[in-house]
């Protein structure tokens, strides 16, 4: 897991890989809001679909979403609070498969400040 941080109460940075055996590494990743995921494709052919269609990205979110087996990556920063699922279009769907959670946080209710 990739994490950087450029100082107190800055915004994460966090990778996911899908992998060639049809899994998200991790599965599971809790972050602060405001933090980002890279998703990378570490082999096969892949994408990456928010269960509700927040979402969806391969070689990018915008225009080139579809499963790919190019060496792609996309970056998306994650403002709401809750659980947001996902999976890949190719291995999985919102139910079972080829599947992963992030899980947003509010860093003040795990910190018990603002500052």
């Amino acid at each position: 897991m990739l994490a950087s941080c450029a100082g107190a109460g800055s915004a994460r940075t966090f990778e996911v890989v899908a992998n060639p055996d049809m899994t998200f590494t991790p599965a599971t990743l809790t972050i602060y809001q405001h933090d980002r995921v890279v998703f990378r494709n570490g082999g096969g052919v892949h994408n990456v679909v928010a269960d509700d269609n927040r979402f969806r990205c391969a070689v990018n979110c915008n225009t080139n979403t579809a499963p790919s087996a190019l060496a792609w990556s996309a970056g998306v920063q994650f403002t709401q609070l809750g659980s947001i699922g996902y999976y890949c279009e190719q291995h999985g769907n919102t139910t079972s498969g080829m599947r992963g959670l992030i899980v947003v946080i509010d860093r003040v209710f795990v910190d018990g400040f603002d500052g």
